[in-house]
């Protein structure tokens, strides 16, 4: 009993030892990933972040510069352009009303080419007005008077005046208020730049007008995802523009910065500017020339600076982004990190201990249990190894099982199979069931219709009217399936609906847009094609929520309907055009399909007539005869009679064609290929269009007319003594004519009409009749003698043109004044 007591103690210290010691190794083998992160991955993971942050804050910044320089480029070659456009004659410009109109309609040709310029001044000095690209002139007095010209409020209007008389360099202008014609305030960046640019005498000055919301927006469209702040400022370190202006007001601490990395942007470290004094260096981060990134202080907030230099200008481009922004997510994820594995910590010692004083072998009987969870029947005895293995293989499939269905349930996915739907890209009804049910879509009706609806508007304001109409999917009519969602085009919304023969989707959609234009006021136009009709498909299933308790129960019968896929993508393709009716020919917000009226066949054989007939002339380098041809196609287009849907297919065949001729005399003018990119834009008015047409074909009738070689001279005497050495030759026509004389056939025929009074045929035919009425009166000849002699190719053609001239035969006129 007493030894028994002896050594029970010493057992128990031997058992907690060896628990003890369990529990120390397991805990070391837990603590040991836990030691490297703490050591190792905390320390550095701040750095590695900003490093990254810092060469994609470097990107963004240089993108953007590259983007800026891409539309500045037609900045700085406009002057050039418009002293090589021979029509201004700016030197020998003179102050007339005729001179100014001539300039002003010549300025309008620049009016389409770069949607980044809002506005472009050609300021004359000779005359004292400037000329709007839109065709508008104003005098330097106009400039000084809000309301009428372009109203600087910062710029005093004799410094104006003074900077356009005695401008020999280009200049630039910071972002300021301006008072544009209707007193709208309009913030813009100027450009001045003296014709030519680097020349001496200068006869004006170009003044250029950028909008900055247009920079802006540039800024902003360089990455969706970027926080940050853009700055620009020119090679004196004045700034420009900038997205957060109280930034650069509230202290010289940015414009110190950009100084001093103008000084030395080669190597570019952490430092620290402003009332701060505690941040940190950092390493040196290697840049190419012109550009760096670096982390600073600015008013005692740290930022992320970027900065480039454009090679182009000389401007200088910065962007901040706030360190605390960019850093704050990850030392959240830190902190939260260290306090899970602490908890996990924890936790695991309490497991550990609890399972060690119960069982001495814990890791062989965890893994049985993990391994039970997903082994399967077949599979044969695994050691531990083996069962670690397979249990997280089973667990990392069943993770990704789940993450396909949870995306297939998102509502893109949801639009991206209507939008399929209505591309006519599946096959099959079943292939569509299939995967609407996997995105919780739902057409069983009995009919099936498309609907467009565009909106006039921005992309923003197009987005709110799509969430709207999203909203209203759940308050349709029991029996109707509806679902709204984004076209290919940012502006337009897609309505598919599912319904039965006794709904109305026009009276749906009309109510509809009332709503929208009643409670926000967004307007928009609805085209609704034609429904299609599902087929009908019976069959039984048991009832829901119903039991089989004998064979005695009887299943429901039930009907659904199976749509064809290539019914909803006509149904898409009428309403796309049905929108396109009521965007060229408004008559009413909404119309379905079925509401149009059908043109007649014969207008696309007429224009394919007026289209081959003008290829055929501009090969001819005829262009009096494309002048008349353009307009007819012109008068053609503005018709009543030819369906909107076949107007931009004109309009696009025959810009094609003209743009074609211009590229033979013009292939690598740039200018050129900017109007031809602007032609063809989308969503063009009528107007437009035809004003399109108009501007390029009098542009092409230009080249051809300065391509075609200079003819002879053609005077009275010289035409008349071809016609008396040739009249009389079957052979001479109005073609051997303007050949002789080096003329094409339209403007010789038009030159001899004014030379001769009256066109070439009637003329040779008088002259031949008088030669046939002298041989008749002095010979016996035979008709078909004398219609050969004065140059007609056979008697029937000479007594027609006989009679036609002297009121009777020849065989009459012979009897009636034989001598």
């Amino acid at each position: 009993m007493g030894r028994n007591k002896l050594i029970k103690p010493g057992g128990n210290k031997n058992k907690i030892n060896l628990l003890t010691k369990l529990l120390i190794s397991y805990l070391l083998v837990l603590l040991f990933p836990v030691m490297i992160i703490v050591l190792y991955y905390y320390p550095y993971s701040a750095e590695v972040v900003k490093e990254k942050e810092m060469d994609w804050n470097a990107h963004i910044t240089e993108q953007f510069m590259t983007s800026m320089d891409t539309f500045t480029r037609y900045v700085y070659n406009l002057p050039f352009e418009l002293v090589q456009n021979r029509e201004f004659r700016l030197y020998q410009a003179e102050e007339s009303d005729y001179q100014r109109v001539l300039i002003a309609n010549e300025m309008k040709k620049y009016n389409a080419t770069d949607a980044f310029i809002y506005n472009t001044l050609l300021y004359v000095r000779s005359t004292g007005y400037l000329f709007s690209k839109t065709g508008s002139a104003y005098s330097v007095q106009d400039m000084g008077k809000p309301g009428v010209g372009f109203y600087y409020e910062s710029w005093p209007h004799n410094d104006l005046i003074e900077t356009l008389n005695t401008l020999d360099s280009p200049v630039v202008r910071p972002v300021e208020g301006v008072l544009v014609p209707g007193h709208n305030r309009v913030r813009m960046l100027t450009f001045l730049q003296p014709l030519p640019v680097g020349g001496t005498s200068s006869p004006g000055v170009v003044m250029i007008m950028v909008r900055e919301d247009t920079i802006l927006r540039m800024m902003r469209s360089v990455s969706e995802a970027y926080k940050g702040d853009f700055f620009i400022f020119d090679a004196q370190g004045q700034p420009l523009v900038a997205s957060n202006e109280a930034l650069v007001q509230s202290s010289g601490d940015l414009p110190q910065l950009v100084s001093r990395l103008g000084k030395d942007s080669g190597s570019f470290r952490d430092t620290s500017i402003g009332t701060s004094s505690g941040a940190s260096p950092g390493s040196s981060l290697g840049s190419t020339q012109g550009s760096s990134s670096g982390i600073h202080r600015i008013n005692g907030v740290s930022y992320l600076v970027s900065y480039s230099v454009s090679d182009k200008n000389g401007w200088k481009y910065v962007s901040l982004l706030p360190v605390s922004e960019s850093l704050q997510g990850l030392r959240t994820i830190q902190l939260n990190t260290i306090l899970l594995v602490g908890g996990i910590l924890l936790l695991e010692v309490i497991v550990i201990y609890v399972s060690i004083r119960k069982n001495y072998h814990p890791i062989k009987r965890l893994v049985e249990f993990a391994a039970g969870l997903l082994e399967t029947e077949e599979r044969g005895p695994m050691n531990e190894i083996e069962a670690i293995r397979y249990t997280l293989s089973g667990l990392s499939a069943v993770n990704s099982r789940l993450d396909e269905e949870v995306k297939e349930t998102l509502p893109i996915m949801r639009d991206n199979m209507l939008l399929e739907l209505v591309n006519g890209h599946f096959l099959s009804g079943e292939q569509m069931q299939r995967e609407a049910t996997k995105v919780g879509v739902s057409l069983d009706g009995a009919r099936l219709a498309v609907a467009v609806i565009s909106c006039d508007s921005e992309t923003e304001e197009t987005n709110l009217v799509l969430l709207y109409c999203k909203n209203r999917e759940s308050q349709l009519p029991e029996g109707v399936q509806g679902y709204f969602f984004k076209s290919n085009y940012h502006h337009e919304i897609v309505f598919v609906c599912s319904h039965g023969e006794d709904f109305s989707v026009q009276a749906y959609l009309a109510l509809l847009q009332e709503e929208l234009q009643v409670r926000s006021g967004w307007k928009t136009i609805i085209g609704i094609g034609e429904p299609g009709e599902a087929v009908r498909a019976e069959g039984h299933s048991q009832p829901k929520g119903a039991r089989r308790t004998s064979g005695q129960d009887q299943p429901e019968l039930t009907c659904t309907y199976i749509l064809d896929p290539n019914s909803a993508h006509v149904s898409y393709l009428q309403a796309l055009r049905t929108v396109e009716q009521l965007r060229l020919r408004y008559t009413s917000p909404i119309l379905s399909f079925a509401e149009i009226e059908m043109s007649p066949s014969g207008t696309v054989s007429y224009f394919a007539e007026l289209l081959q007939s003008l290829e055929l002339a501009i090969l001819k380098n005829e262009a009096t005869l494309v002048e008349s041809l353009i307009e007819r196609i012109v008068c053609y287009l503005s018709s009543e009679g030819l369906p909107p849907h076949m107007l931009r297919s004109v309009y696009l065949n025959t810009a094609s064609v003209i743009f074609n001729g211009l590229q033979r005399f013009r292939h690598d003018d740039q200018s050129l290929l900017r109007l031809t990119d602007a032609a063809f834009q989308p969503r063009y008015t009528l107007e437009q269009m035809t004003g399109i047409l108009q501007e390029s074909g009098a542009k092409l009738c230009e080249m051809i007319r300065e391509t075609l070689p200079k003819g002879r001279t053609a005077s009275r005497e010289d035409i008349l003594a071809v016609i008396e050495d040739k009249g009389m030759d079957p052979n001479c026509s109005l073609q051997l004519m303007a050949d002789h004389f080096g003329m094409s056939v339209s403007n010789f025929s038009h030159h001899f009409k004014k030379e001769m009074g009256q066109n070439f045929k009637e003329y040779i035919d008088r002259l031949r009749i008088q030669r046939s009425i002298q041989l008749l009166r002095e010979s016996e000849e035979t008709l078909e003698g004398i219609a050969a002699q004065v140059g007609f190719t056979n008697t029937s053609s000479f007594i027609r043109s006989f009679k036609k001239i002297v009121g009777t035969t020849p065989g009459q006129y012979r009897t009636t004044h034989r001598s």
